[in-house]
């Protein structure tokens, strides 16, 4: 007969599926599977924004009668605060489970531990943190936006292999091929909100769409981070409900103080942050350590002499480097696409 834990990694991968491609935020991505007293799977679930059921609540909804004495798998600690929806430790304790088994605990200050001890309290029996690495991949923007209060960072840039990302008299259409740039479309479909600076405004007046053929889906909130210059009211963003900040409203010590944005947008509910522009904005947040992961496009082309530098500021020293772990390497039509985390597990 197959082991019972063998029953439950099953249902764990299943729930994690069932929670992958939902746009959720700010609520977590989150999936659920119950199993009966034997090991059958009888209800599957996934929350599917805010304001809907929960993944507990629609699996349990899904098992009925069949869920008593049995086992509920679910990518998240279940919650215990009443929100839009009831508390999932709630439907839990009167569907009759037995047993619990949360891929990993909720950083969320108003979970946080507090729905597995209900449900101990209630005598249930509950595993949890078994699975974390898996349920933080799932959705790591909502944990980074948990624990620190503001978004997931991520600096995209397209350059050449030697790393410029445009000519000397500012021309970078197009560096790399179409494939690259649809890919850079799909990451941008994944964020909540783009920043760029304010020299990329006036240079390239961007709209920072996804324009991707049959894309559906909710358009990410543009955010100019602003210099002293004017901007052009007439400008496409503009159009687009923009967040601006400027050094009146967060003066820090070179403009904009970008912790203080960046602890804004957290309060705003962006959760995943996609930074594309430009160089001077980029490495001013790797540089005070508020850049969590790197998506680069390298070109199949060479500039031959230096032009912009993907990332402003000077390196002085070779002690200056930021570390990063490479994640991922792949060809993307003539292109390679680079992703890597910064700092952490670098």
């Amino acid at each position: 007969m197959t082991d019972a834990r063998q029953i439950e990694q099953v249902a764990m991968d299943e729930a994690l599926r069932l929670a992958a491609g939902h746009r959720t935020h700010p609520n977590p991505r989150v999936g659920s599977v119950v199993l009966d007293a034997s090991g059958e799977i009888v209800g599957r679930g996934a929350h599917e924004g805010p304001g809907l059921p929960h993944a507990e609540a629609v699996a349990l909804a899904e098992a009925g009668d069949r869920a008593r004495g049995g086992t509920i798998v679910v990518t998240l600690e279940p919650c215990d605060h009443h929100g839009r929806t009831p508390p999932c430790t709630a439907a839990i304790i009167d569907a009759s489970i037995a047993r619990v088994v949360a891929a990993i605990t909720d950083p969320d200050p108003q979970v946080s531990g507090r729905g597995l001890a209900r449900l101990r309290q209630a005598g249930l029996e509950v595993e949890a943190g078994g699975h974390a690495d898996a349920a933080e991949a799932l959705d790591p923007g909502y944990f980074v936006h948990r624990r620190l209060g503001r978004p997931r960072v991520t600096l995209k840039w397209a350059s050449t292999l030697d790393g410029q990302v445009a000519a000397a008299d500012g021309t970078s259409q197009w560096i790399t091929s179409p494939e690259a740039r649809r890919d850079a479309h799909l990451l941008r479909s994944e964020a909540d909100a783009v920043m760029v600076g304010a020299g990329t405004v006036i240079a390239d007046d961007p709209r920072l769409t996804v324009r991707l053929d049959g894309y559906e889906g909710p358009q990410p909130r543009p955010v100019i981070v602003a210099g002293t210059r004017p901007l052009d009211p007439a400008l496409a963003l503009f159009g687009r409900d923009p967040i601006v900040y400027t050094p009146d409203d967060l003066p820090g010590p070179d403009g904009v103080d970008l912790g203080a944005a960046l602890a804004d947008l957290g309060k705003r509910d962006v959760v995943d942050l996609l930074v594309e522009g430009g160089p001077t904005l980029a490495g001013s947040l790797l540089r005070d350590g508020l850049a969590d992961r790197l998506v680069v496009y390298l070109a199949g082309s060479v500039a031959g002499g230096v032009g912009r530098p993907a990332l402003g500021g000077l390196f002085e020293t070779i002690g200056d480097q930021v570390p990063v772990g490479i994640t991922d390497v792949r060809r993307i039509g003539p292109d390679l696409r680079v992703e890597a985390t910064v700092g952490r597990g670098a």
